[in-house]
């Protein structure tokens, strides 16, 4: 993944999106292989630098807010564990307030929310810790049609701001391809192609990759020679 690209990775139900992000994020251990964050081996077999040390921010599908917490305290929860000093923990939070467009709600509890603002507060949760990474895991699969297209122009509009890092972990194709500068499409743990998403929709590396995006058609043929 390239500094400060949107890669989206896709692919059907089981084929491995979610693992590929637990091991990124050190959810789950590498049985060969290495994983390196800005040029750091963060994972390979009987190695593994902890989550908490990765510098990976995460926004998983389900919001994971504490609804006893207030959307500051959500959202600077991980600079009061790190002790950072209460001015300076202000500043972040309400810096992040401002970029997920939410300034001013600070005080608010997450219940008071809607779907949309508390996919935001989520985002502004990993955007405070400063993340090399973002990782997101199927953030809009519980969101309507409508909340949906939003929040795409929101997260787009997020990287354009911010510059990070972004994988996106995805099984919807309109997504991927409205998002991502490339897509890497997945199906049995293997990566069948990674491409800019108008060559992966003109020039499918093989059959399933062909067969998935836009349930293309595949026409057998016979090639006869003179």
């Amino acid at each position: 993944v390239k500094p400060g690209e949107f890669l989206a990775v896709l692919g059907p139900s089981g084929c491995g999106k979610t693992t590929l992000l637990r091991m990124i994020a050190g959810f789950e251990t590498v049985s060969f292989g290495e994983i390196e964050i800005e040029g750091e081996v963060v994972s390979r077999p009987g190695y593994e630098v902890p989550p908490n040390r990765r510098r990976i921010g995460i926004v998983f599908q389900n919001y994971a807010l504490w609804p006893h917490m207030s959307v500051a305290e959500n959202i600077g929860y991980s600079l009061k564990v790190a002790k950072i000093a209460a001015g300076e923990r202000k500043r972040r939070i309400e810096e992040a307030l401002s970029v997920v467009s939410l300034s001013g709600m600070g005080d608010r509890s997450p219940g008071s929310l809607s779907g949309g603002q508390r996919q935001r507060v989520a985002l502004a949760r990993c955007l405070v810790a400063e993340p090399a990474l973002v990782l997101f895991d199927e953030p809009l699969a519980n969101l309507d049609v409508h909340l949906r297209a939003s929040m795409e122009d929101e997260f787009a509009a997020f990287h354009k701001r911010t510059g990070t890092t972004v994988v996106y972990i995805t099984h919807d194709q309109a997504e991927a391809m409205a998002l991502a500068d490339r897509i890497a499409v997945m199906d049995h743990g293997r990566i069948m192609q990674l491409a800019a998403p108008q060559t992966i929709y003109h020039e499918p590396a093989n059959e399933m990759v062909a067969r998935f995006i836009s349930h293309g058609m595949v026409i057998p043929v016979t090639m006869r020679t003179s």
